[in-house]
């Protein structure tokens, strides 16, 4: 078996893919892409102080730099357009949420190209040299 350099759909990373979970769809990207690292060091994650100005830095970059889109995620039964301001309301109320979002930003698979599937198997070669 040979490793697949090139599995990824690295646009995907800042992009994201869509994640169905708790009832909605999440296009989530991955965690530690530039626009959330961009994000957390504007938010003020990295200097703040006490826990409650650490989560709302780290709730103000997820909704930036994680969180790109959703579908299905209402309010009193409306529609709530995706926008960061929204997202921190709502990563806010939902602290379930929030965890999810991070895990599923971690999780590689979401990230993978759809095609490596049909990519040819090469054989293991060894070098003559």
């Amino acid at each position: 078996m040979a490793f697949e350099s090139k599995k990824n759909d690295v646009s995907k990373f800042t992009q994201g893919a869509w994640v169905s979970m708790l009832g909605a769809e999440f296009k989530i990207a991955r965690a530690g892409n530039p626009e959330y690292e961009q994000a957390l060091e504007e938010s003020g994650y990295r200097k703040a102080e006490t826990p409650a100005e650490k989560q709302a830095a780290l709730l103000k970059a997820v909704a930036k730099g994680i969180l790109k889109d959703w579908r299905e995620v209402v309010a009193d039964g409306q529609p709530i357009e995706c926008t960061t301001d929204n997202a921190v309301a709502v990563l806010e109320e939902n602290p379930d949420l929030l965890n999810r979002l991070i895990s599923e930003a971690n999780d590689l698979s979401h990230y993978r190209r759809q095609d490596t599937a049909k990519q040819a198997k090469t054989p293991r070669t060894t070098s003559s040299s």
